[in-house]
């Protein structure tokens, strides 16, 4: 409800009119904040349950009016107490009130008003604007488009498939010609063997009525010769084993939906690198005090922060940083990200731990047990879907799953040619996001570089460090990794305490030289949020215009 406050003024509107009559006003009470004219002011002061003050409108204060004291007649409330955070008089200072933080209530409205100034200024130069020229950005016809390219690739699939099964059913053609062709032959030679044996029977039949001596003794047995048959082993026939058919692996050959980031725009223009990125705000979070250190942030929005280090809990902070909430863990937790609903997941220790884990309704649960593999990074897709880095106990192997729920909906392990994508042979974490474009991207800290991964599963780019210009630093060693809404790539440079910002493509594009080993995120106001391991200092940089 908005209240319009009309205000009239002695030259071009009308008149203010007294309160107890239809006269113009000439005076005004500073105590009972009322308007009168001089027939009336008589009227007024013969009330004698209050204090009056009555002086010409020119004359006239604009006080604070006060609430009277439901407890104590004739009373203002002109106090006000935090503890119970409500006004009070003077006499409930001393009995309700008692031992109570106790102010002028006039300081409450200086800062409430000042509250409501602030608000009003961001209402009206940030907020608002963002609500003038809205249109929709995604039309009938990109839908369309959507609807053709699916269409498109699976005829493309389905002519492979066609293609892979009509080159089997030429081969098995060739074989079973050969094959009759063998048979052939093998009859021909049977008949022709037939042939010789009924000779060889006919013969040994007149030797064996003969009393020729000389015939009997050159008698020669060819039972040996054709015992065993003829060989009639022909051209085999193959055997098809089809391949087992698993739609989840189906899906992921075929591909999947990418949900834009969003779909309205104000239609302002892309986001631009400020030329030196500003700190806006510094900020104290529960670690640097006793050894503690900060290890990770995840921005909720741009006033809440997640926060982990190495003691065994989760704390959420504001911009002033007041802890809002603490998660007790098992141990120390090494990843965070919020899922669509902003309930927080996270994982633990590295070394040993195989299980993904969700806070919801104020209790943690496990969300995914890996078994054989160990947990080494997760983050939420725009989709809602869950990606989790993973190396296997052995240390052979190492690999990306997509999770739709609790389901795998998408493997991302090797390249084209069968080498893997990601270190191996170590416990190293594998920090990953996926960008705007799909690709998930993985900073892989043992391997020294960020792997990007399109789509279709192909490495699309490696990035190993700004090795185009002379560099004052040491070795890239990729540690935290997030991405911006103009799809750059944020790099949080383990062995130099720097972020590296790169293109979606992963080319180099600049540093922003802030201590960043103790977490690095994006709020929804495009700033960077840094931590500092150490002192656990969290700095918000504008580094975008």
């Amino acid at each position: 409800m908005f209240l319009n406050i009309i205000m009239a003024s002695t030259e071009g509107q009308d008149a203010v009119l007294c309160r107890l009559c239809p006269n113009p006003v000439e005076h005004h009470c500073n105590l009972c904040h009322l308007d009168l004219c001089t027939q009336c002011i008589p009227k007024h002061l013969a009330d004698k349950t209050k204090r009056h003050e009555v002086v010409e409108s020119i004359n006239r204060k604009e006080r604070l009016i006060f609430p009277e004291c439901k407890s104590h007649e004739q009373k203002l409330c002109e106090m006000f107490c935090n503890d119970c955070s409500e006004p009070t008089c003077a006499l409930c200072v001393t009995t309700t009130h008692k031992k109570h933080d106790i102010t002028d209530i006039g300081k409450n409205i200086e800062n409430i008003k000042q509250n409501i100034s602030n608000d009003l200024t961001e209402l009206e130069n940030t907020i608002s604007p963002k609500y003038k020229n809205v249109t929709a950005d995604i039309s009938s016809a990109d839908f369309d488009q959507v609807l053709s390219d699916i269409q498109h690739h699976e005829d493309k699939i389905c002519k492979i498939v066609r293609g892979i099964g009509s080159q089997m059913r030429d081969e098995v053609c060739k074989q079973k010609q050969k094959s009759e062709q063998k048979n052939k032959e093998i009859q021909y030679l049977a008949a022709e063997t037939e042939k010789e044996l009924n000779r060889i029977m006919q013969n040994s039949k007149l030797v064996l009525k003969s009393h020729d001596v000389a015939a009997i003794l050159k008698y020669k047995s060819f039972n040996d010769k054709f015992s065993d048959g003829i060989n009639k082993s022909g051209i085999p026939c193959p055997s098809f084993l089809p391949g087992s058919i698993e739609q989840d692996q189906i899906r992921n050959i075929f591909g999947g939906l990418q949900m834009q980031e969003s779909i309205v725009s104000n239609k302002k223009p892309a986001l631009k690198m400020r030329g030196t990125p500003v700190v806006s705000n510094t900020i104290q979070s529960p670690y640097g005090r006793k050894r503690s250190e900060l290890w990770r942030i995840a921005c909720e929005g741009s006033n809440k922060f997640w926060t982990s280090g190495n003691l065994n809990r989760i704390s959420q902070i504001d911009r002033n940083g007041s802890v809002l909430k603490t998660i007790e863990t098992e141990d120390t937790v090494i990843a965070l990200s919020l899922d669509i609903h902003k309930d927080l997941v996270f994982i633990v220790n590295v070394l040993a731990d195989s299980k993904v884990f969700k806070f919801e309704s104020n209790k943690v649960v496990t969300l995914l047990n890996l078994t054989n593999w160990c947990v080494s990074g997760l983050c939420h897709t725009m989709n809602g879907n869950l990606l989790v880095s993973m190396r296997s106990k052995d240390k052979k192997q190492s690999k990306v799953v997509g999770y739709s729920g609790v389901t795998p909906i998408r493997e991302i392990q090797n390249d084209t040619q069968g080498k893997p994508l990601f270190s191996v042979g170590t416990t190293a974490v594998l920090h990953l996001i996926e960008n705007g474009n799909g690709d998930v991207c993985v900073a892989d800290c043992a391997g020294l570089s960020v792997v990007g991964v399109g789509l279709s599963g192909e490495l699309r780019f490696q990035y190993k460090g700004n090795v185009t210009t002379f560099s004052k630093y040491t070795k890239f060693k990729p540690s935290k990794i997030i991405n911006d809404s103009q799809q750059r790539i944020l790099i949080n440079d383990d062995s130099n305490d720097i972020v590296h910002i790169i293109d979606c493509d992963g080319n180099f594009i600049r540093y922003i030289e802030y201590p960043c080993n103790g977490g690095i995120s994006v709020d929804t106001d495009h700033n960077l949020v840094v931590g500092e391991r150490k002192t656990g200092k969290i700095r918000i940089i504008k580094y975008l215009e």
